[in-house]
């Protein structure tokens, strides 16, 4: 048994994340983004654009049959909340750049729509039974995690000249994903999806 296996879905469990669903136009200026960085040739593995997203939260493995439950829980919020204006203004790396293991892609959310969202979705998930994320919420994207220290300089010297400014976008729905690990990453399905503003 390999270690992606034992976190993967089983006939009764499902791993799942709650997220934001990016537009292709974002994803296109995220492989823009990701390419430019894979000139430091740094040692990193790089998330494939199209497979980015938003992630609200992160819940493990569910009970298929909890699912219904999320269904009927979030779809009421979702639905009243108006359609979410974004952009990608920045990027950085998480712990520091001295040992910087994610790269990311940071969020602008000039109305502040998804800071007041998100406390309300964790004190939905908490009603049904999942732990609080004891974290403050920062809006970001995943763009790649290092694997060693090769090239760590030359990628930290094109961050910091890379302007990294997106036209704004819009989010209309949020999708309850499925991941499946395998050795090539993680392949993502959707299991549910919400629609913001629906109720309006």
């Amino acid at each position: 048994m390999t270690s992606a296996t034992l976190y993967n879905s089983t006939k009764d469990e499902i791993r799942s994340f709650l997220a934001l669903d990016l537009p292709g136009q974002v994803t296109n200026f995220l492989e823009n983004v990701s390419n430019e960085l894979k000139k430091s040739r740094a040692d990193v593995k790089w998330v494939n654009p199209r497979s980015i997203h938003l992630t609200i939260k992160f819940l493990g493995n569910i009970k298929r049959a909890t699912i219904h439950e999320i269904e009927t829980t979030l779809k009421p919020i979702f639905s009243s909340h108006t359609p979410i204006q974004l952009k990608v203004s920045n990027i950085g790396v998480f712990p520091n750049p001295r040992q910087p293991r994610i790269i990311w892609a940071g969020i602008e959310d000039p109305t502040g729509c998804i800071i007041r969202m998100v406390p309300i979705i964790e004190d939905a998930f908490f009603e049904m039974g999942f732990a609080k994320e004891n974290r403050p919420f920062t809006p970001h994207l995943t763009l790649g995690r290092t694997r060693s220290s090769e090239g760590r300089e030359r990628l930290i010297s094109i961050m910091s000249g890379l302007i990294c400014d997106s036209p704004v976008f819009t989010i209309d729905r949020a999708i309850l994903f499925q991941s499946v690990l395998n050795a090539a990453g993680a392949n993502y399905s959707a299991l549910s999806v919400f629609k913001l503003g629906e109720s309006r």
